[in-house]
């Protein structure tokens, strides 16, 4: 419903995006419960309803909340109560779900970590937060033998992708892994079932909106990983945002979840928000393009949500119909606007009636705060602030509001926004702040501005902004962004990451990777091309010293370029 608005000048002020929201939108309160009451009361009445679609198993909601009440039993004969911490390191297999779930119901926290930290960086993770339980999956265990005793756990839970599959396709996991029995220091799942039976029975802890229910981490990326503490409040936030944004989200409809559960925008959208929803949550645990490719493929979800990663891999496998689609959405990464209007093409021809919608959102946000929407829609951009979010654009030096298409550092006020960064303050103050207008706002480090439709636009990262010196002796900002939009301009180019790194006399240079879209082209023309063109298109001081044609842009755990990677392949 569009509404007449008065325009100030000021985005936070004149907030044009609540024109295309209802007013139930607007005004309806947030829940105000548990992650788990939350889903338990959305869906008591429809017990028989699938829950979770696990390679051809389907979950029942009447037994997804049977499955969270037994695991809370046996966490809970573990000594496990309100407050405590419990590490968990694994995919979203169902018995991942059941144990955040569970711990929900004790008041105790999920500390998600990725599958891929080093042993000494597990250490830290459990000592840190004193945990006392781990639940890990099986294919970590090689790391988790190698440091046991110095995690100086009182439990390790073991949890395997097959537990939750078919009879068939358990056993048929078991010989091609070779699953072996577990050693004696290590719990398996079934075993540590049958530790909560004699408990009688779980009264859940009462709701605080104050305490976290999951600790997530930044992907580090660019820096050290940060443990981000989200509270039931703030997830249940971002479902309930969405529930009434008027993007289709309906009870029954499928949700295809690719997303683990160690990322923030996987335990909050890909998790918790279709399973509050009502909706069936197709668990994808094959990460890789092209299994993610063929999962979308057989299962024809309703609601897709990936990183442009996967953008390519099913634009190439897909050769049938896509009319089962009703939310086709991407985030993470930028992508060009000519990328996103093949994609939108790409969609057209194979009869979906959608289009590729992008938002924004960050860890610290538990997932989203901008998103475009089939019917509120605007091509490159980040589409609008969700129904109770606020969006300002500040000059970075002087925290001064910006007024409409002026480019400064983008901040969100949301009810999402984390508790804080777990044991680190001074960081935490460093991106929450209160401003002169008495409210408290989350500086991302990104580069944007808002339009008088309301429609936010990323134009790159502050946090990736190095300083240059010329052989002049003059200073100037250098922005990897820019060159990175430069070159995924060109047709020949598929992606490109670019860093800084210091030369000899220890001055920042820009490197570019680029992948190509024809892998037959002449590596080193496409570099002279390259390099002609940002010659052309970039001040002297922004030309890349050096390109390098790789196979692929190496990605974090969230699907996001990862720089650090990149620096260790400059030769």
């Amino acid at each position: 419903m569009m509404k007449e608005t008065v325009l100030t000048g000021y985005p936070s002020i004149d907030k044009p995006w609540l024109k295309y929201y209802s007013e139930e939108a607007i005004n309806v309160p947030l829940p105000e419960k548990t992650l788990y009451q939350y889903i338990y009361d959305n869906n008591k009445d429809f017990l028989r309803n699938t829950a979770l679609d696990y390679f051809g198993k389907k979950i029942s909601y009447g037994v997804l909340f049977e499955n969270v009440e037994k695991v809370a039993k046996s966490f809970s004969a573990m000594g496990i109560k309100k407050g405590d911490i419990v590490t968990i390191m694994s995919m979203h297999t169902p018995e991942t779900i059941y144990c955040i779930y569970a711990l929900n119901r004790l008041g105790a926290v999920a500390n998600m970590i990725y599958l891929t930290l080093s042993e000494q960086e597990i250490v830290t993770a459990v000592k840190t937060t004193k945990s006392k339980v781990l639940v890990v999956l099986s294919v970590a265990l090689e790391k988790i033998n190698k440091v046991y005793e110095e995690m100086e756990l009182e439990h390790v839970i073991v949890v395997t992708p097959s537990d939750s599959m078919k009879a068939a396709m358990r056993l048929g996991y078991k010989l091609k892994t070779r699953q072996g029995k577990l050693s004696k220091k290590y719990i398996s799942y079934s075993r540590f079932i049958s530790m909560g039976i004699a408990v009688a029975g779980i009264k859940d802890a009462p709701y605080n909106k104050a305490e976290p229910a999951v600790i997530v981490y930044t992907s580090g990326s660019t820096g050290e990983p940060k443990g981000v503490m989200l509270s039931n409040y703030n997830l249940n936030a971002v479902a309930h945002q969405y529930k009434v944004s008027g993007m289709q989200f309906e009870r029954g409809d499928t949700f295809f979840n690719m997303l683990p559960p160690f990322v923030g925008f996987g335990v909050s959208v890909g998790m918790n928000l279709p399973l509050a929803l009502g909706m069936e949550e197709i668990l994808w645990i094959l990460p890789d393009k092209e299994n993610v490719a063929r999962g979308f493929s057989k299962s024809k979800p309703n609601h897709f949500v990936s990183g442009p990663a996967m953008l390519d891999g099913i634009m190439k496998t897909i050769k049938t119909k896509m009319d089962f689609l009703t939310t086709f959405a991407g985030g993470g990464e930028s992508i060009s606007v000519e990328k996103e209007d093949e994609v939108n093409r790409f969609l057209i021809n194979h009869g979906a009636n959608v289009k590729y919608v992008t938002g924004y959102g960050m860890t610290e946000f538990g997932a989203t705060v901008c998103t475009g929407m089939n019917h509120v829609y605007k091509l490159g951009t980040l589409g609008i602030p969700l129904p109770a979010v606020i969006v300002k654009i500040v000059n970075p030096e002087t925290l001064e509001e910006l007024k409409y298409n002026e480019v400064g550092e983008i901040c969100f006020n949301a009810p999402n926004t984390m508790l804080g960064y777990f044991k680190n303050t001074k960081a935490s103050m460093d991106v929450k702040k209160k401003h002169l207008d008495g409210i408290e706002w989350l500086h991302t480090g990104d580069l944007g501005m808002v339009d008088e439709d309301g429609f936010v636009y990323f134009k790159g990262r502050m946090k990736r902004i190095y300083v240059t010196r010329t052989k002049e002796e003059m200073l100037y900002k250098i922005f990897p962004t820019r060159v990175e939009e430069l070159f995924r301009q060109q047709l020949y180019i598929s992606d490109c990451g670019t860093i800084a790194i210091q030369d000899e006399e220890k001055i920042n240079v820009l490197v570019s990777f680029v992948t190509l879209k024809n892998k037959n082209n002449d590596e080193d023309k496409v570099v002279e091309k390259l390099m002609n063109y940002a010659k052309m298109e970039l001040p002297e001081h922004s030309v890349p010293a050096k390109i390098m044609v790789v196979k692929e842009i190496p990605l974090t755990q969230s699907g996001k370029t990862d720089y650090r990677a990149l620096e260790q392949m400059v030769d």
